[in-house]
Formats: C-alpha cells, sequence, structure tokens
C-alpha cells in the first residue's frame, strides 16, 4: 500500500512539473497576447510604427478609393507613392498616436468588443490642409521626369486656365503658380477623405472569435491541471513538514527551471509556430497587408509570453530549491539526531 501511495505520488510530481511549465505559458499568453498596452511598448520598441505609411498605402491602393478628388498629380499613384507620400506628410509625433488608437481598435475587435478595427484618418486630414500638405504633394512632383519647354507651357496655360497639374517635375520657378492650386485640391481632397479607415469587418457568419474565445478561456483554466497534480502528490506523500518540504520543492524546481530554459531559449521556436499559425490561419475578409506583420506580430506576442514565464520560472525554482533545501536539513537533523 505505502509503495501504491509513493509511486502514484511521483507520478502526480512528474505530471505537475509538465502540466506547470505549460499553464505557465498558456496563462501568460493570454494576459499579455491580448491587450493592445503589449504592442505599443513592442512598436516604440522596434521601430514599427513606421510600418503605419506602408498599411495605409495598401489600403488607398486595395480597397477601391475613391481618388478623383485628389490633385491629378495624386491620383492613380502607386503603393510606393503613396507610401512615400504618407512618410513624408505624418512625422512620428503623429504617426505612434495613430497606431496606438489603432491597436487598441485591433485589439477591442479580438476581445469581442467592437466587430470592426478602425484606423483614424483625422490627423491626416488636418496634416493635408496644412504647409506640410503642400510641400508633401511638391515633393512627389520633384520625384517625377523634369518637364520639358513643351510640357512647361502647356502647364502654365493649364494652371491659368482650368488648374491642372502635369505629370512631370516643373522648374521652381513655376513653384508659385502651383501652391495655391495644390492648396485648394488638397482642401478639396481632405473632406472627401473619411474621418477613419476600416481596415478589417468580421462576417456576420463563423466568426473565428468566438472559437479565440473558447481557446481564452482554456488558458484560463490551464493552471487548474497542475494545482491539482500538487494536490494528489500532497495527499498521497506529505505526512511532516519535511516531507512537504522535499515533496514540494523538488517539483517546484524543476517546473521552474522547465519554464525559466523555455523562457531563455524557446523564443525561435515559439515565434516560428507563431508566425506559421498566424499566416495559415489567417480569415480571407482580413486585408493583405496583415499578412507582412505577422513576423513583427510573432516577435511581440513571443516577447510578451516569454519574459515573465522567464522571470516566473526562476521565481519558482528558487523557491523550490529552498523548499527542498530547508527538508534536506531537517532530514539530516533527524537522522543525526536519532
Amino acid at each position: 500500500m505505502d509503495t501504491l501511495r509513493k509511486t502514484t505520488a511521483v507520478f502526480s510530481a512528474i505530471l505537475f512539473v509538465f502540466t506547470g511549465v505549460t499553464a505557465l505559458l498558456l496563462f501568460n499568453f493570454d494576459r499579455s497576447a491580448f491587450t493592445a498596452e503589449t504592442y505599443q511598448k513592442a512598436f516604440a520598441r522596434e521601430d514599427l510604427y513606421n510600418k503605419l505609411p506602408a498599411v495605409m498605402a495598401e489600403a488607398m491602393t486595395t480597397s477601391g478609393a475613391d481618388q478623383s478628388r485628389f490633385p491629378i498629380v495624386m491620383q492613380g499613384m502607386s503603393r510606393e507613392a503613396w507610401e512615400a507620400f504618407f512618410r513624408s506628410l505624418l512625422p512620428p509625433e503623429t504617426l505612434k498616436p495613430m497606431g496606438d488608437e489603432m491597436l487598441a481598435s485591433a485589439f477591442a475587435y479580438l476581445n469581442g468588443q467592437a466587430d470592426v478595427v478602425n484606423l483614424s484618418l483625422a490627423p491626416l486630414k488636418a496634416r493635408m490642409t496644412s504647409e506640410a500638405g503642400t510641400q508633401a504633394v511638391l515633393s512627389l512632383l520633384g520625384t517625377l521626369p523634369a518637364c520639358d519647354l513643351l510640357q512647361i507651357s502647356q502647364m502654365s496655360v493649364s494652371l491659368l486656365a482650368s488648374g491642372q497639374i502635369e505629370f512631370c517635375s516643373p522648374p521652381a520657378e513655376l513653384y508659385p503658380l502651383l501652391t495655391p492650386v495644390i492648396q485648394g485640391q488638397l482642401q478639396a481632397a481632405a473632406s472627401a477623405i473619411p474621418e477613419q479607415m476600416t481596415l478589417v469587418s468580421a462576417p456576420p457568419q463563423n466568426d473565428p472569435r468566438q472559437k479565440l474565445q473558447t481557446i481564452r478561456l482554456l488558458m484560463r483554466l490551464s493552471l487548474i491541471l497542475p494545482l491539482t497534480f500538487l494536490f494528489a502528490l500532497t495527499v498521497f506523500a506529505v505526512r511532516s513538514l519535511k516531507d512537504w518540504l522535499m515533496w514540494w520543492g523538488i517539483p517546484f524546481t524543476a517546473a521552474g527551471a522547465g519554464a525559466f530554459l523555455a523562457g531563455l531559449l524557446g523564443a525561435p521556436v515559439f515565434k516560428s509556430a507563431l508566425q506559421r499559425i498566424l499566416m495559415e490561419s489567417m480569415p480571407d475578409y482580413l486585408p493583405v497587408f496583415l499578412l507582412d506583420f505577422a513576423s513583427d506580430f510573432a516577435s511581440a506576442m513571443v516577447r510578451a509570453l516569454l519574459d515573465p514565464v522567464l522571470w516566473q520560472g526562476l521565481t519558482l525554482a528558487i523557491l523550490g530549491m529552498g523548499m527542498a533545501g530547508a527538508g534536506y536539513y531537517l532530514s539530516i537533523r533527524k537522522t543525526n539526531a536519532g
């Protein structure tokens, strides 16, 4: 009977170690990977806000946006040209609050608090109607081939007659004539731009977020399993203070060491697995540009997951070694006393 009791306790201790490491990973993943604050820190640390112009450029060229009210030089622009325009128009101090608001909207969507992911365009509209907007368009003109004499003469006539601009880089002498035309067209374009851009919208049926919420619930409950095995080994093995210190200390040390090693060495494995999940499981209704963020999201999620696991594992291992050491000391003292 005593052998069966100890065998069951050992088996429970082994299961506690494996389920404990897994539970720490799952619990921290749920706690950290689904909050905007985690990614705001990651975006700031890795300078990912600079990708926001690329997101906006992708949306402008793939969402069927009406560009007819933009200045003629901006109509039909490529994604690369739009990205260059947004970068010249939006400085880092404007991009960060726009990115933070987009992240907050994205996680409200993932957590079922909203059905769309929006990007506020109010800062863009304000910048377009300022001097920065005019300079951004002039910079676009500067990237075009230089106008020849015929184009310059046609542009001069067109500016006076119809306010149109040729697709070429004009000489600096024409800039005073171009400026008021560009300003007027930018005013019209800004009024045509909505206050916010919808990046993601959920389908009416088969919403994958419902499965996500179920998975997150299981992650939160994952700690129950190792606690159950810890209770089992306590019932079957602990009969004294020394037993408690040894039977808890050794599994704590093993589980803490395993979690510490996972936090220290697991980044490449977890990043690869998460990136594969993001790219293979991404629903068809999500915009293509999100695929470009899969690696960045995976990196941020891994950092959010592994950093606390590493420190929690180290703390658990130190606690376990302290308990096991105290149990060993009591065992030696009892032997010497006997």
